[in-house]
């Protein structure tokens, strides 16, 4: 094989048609990767609860010549990884310097995103949303923030929209126990990628629901499980992971829905403004633009003394 992303691109191929014990070392691997690179095949047997021979067979299956091959795939995986936490350590930058580096980060990623934007998937990501009697979206941790954004414009637009959050995998299955063929469920997931979350894409897929992933790209593990997948780069700065072409990955979606269904969305949330008005009028949350400068007299403050 050629370079690392060919060892995940082959195992989410194939994953569908895999026997149960390879199926077990898959999502190992995926949930495992930093472990799994340093163990033999017996101990990633042991681990898997497959035999030795079983995991060298996988490795064959995926199209190695044996385990050391695909043991050396998963640890340039893990090199990859020590790079980027390597970055934590690099001098402090000044502040101009590191403004200028995430805003020009984030013009990069976006640029790279516009540039892999299947237009076709997306356009059924929006029929599937737009047909479902009930959507359920899925994002924990660094991924909650695009997943809340998607469910919030999506439930004033329409009904029967879930935004699923849970501490542990079984408050999330429990969630979406009920999700059946006429469901969608949106799947978000980032580096790294929340098993929580492809447990429950996973399970949706056996009950037979649509299901849409956003994720970093084409060799994500999302792709084991979704029938269209939205692709938006992200990028480590620091501590931190900008999420700022998914965000915009999440608002395009938003507004094809709208678009494609504007007469049944307006009429829902000139609904929810009329109930506001009707039961709630005094507390509205809106903050109404004024002149500041006309209510307050606060002196300025020196920020450099």
């Amino acid at each position: 094989m050629d370079n690392t992303s060919d060892l995940f691109r082959k195992i989410n191929e194939n994953f569908a048609l895999m026997s149960k014990g390879r199926k077990s070392i898959a999502r190992y691997i995926n949930k495992e990767t930093d472990k799994a690179a340093f163990m033999t095949a017996a101990e990633l047997g042991e681990a898997c609860g497959v035999s030795e021979s079983t995991v060298v067979r996988f490795a064959m299956y995926l199209g190695f010549d044996g385990y050391p091959e695909f043991q050396n795939e998963l640890s340039k995986l893990v090199r990859g990884k020590l790079v980027m936490a390597g970055r934590l350590s690099e001098p402090k930058q000044t502040k101009n310097a590191i403004i200028r580096s995430v805003f020009q980060a984030d013009v990069e990623k976006m640029n790279e995103s516009l540039s892999m934007i299947d237009e076709e998937a997306f356009a059924q990501a929006s029929k599937l949303i737009q047909k479902a009697r009930h959507i359920f979206i899925v994002g924990i941790k660094n991924s909650s923030p695009v997943a809340m954004y998607i469910s919030y414009y999506l439930k004033i637009m329409r009904p029967d929209v879930s935004y699923v959050s849970g501490a542990d995998y079984t408050d999330i299955l429990s969630s979406i126990y009920h999700i059946n063929d006429k469901d969608c469920l949106v799947g978000v997931s980032f580096p790294r990628y929340s098993v929580q979350t492809l447990r429950a894409m996973e399970y949706a897929n056996e009950r037979n629901a649509g299901i849409i992933a956003l994720t970093d790209s084409m060799d994500s593990p999302c792709r084991m499980y979704s029938h269209i997948l939205l692709c938006a780069r992200t990028e480590e700065v620091s501590i931190a992971q900008s999420m700022a072409a998914p965000m915009s990955l999440a608002t395009a979606l938003i507004a094809e829905v709208f678009a494609e269904n504007r007469d049944a969305a307006m009429r829902n949330i000139t609904g929810i403004e009329e109930v506001y008005a009707e039961y709630d009028p005094e507390s509205r949350d809106d903050l109404e633009l004024v002149n500041t400068k006309q209510m307050y007299n606060y002196p300025e403050i020196n920020f450099n003394a």
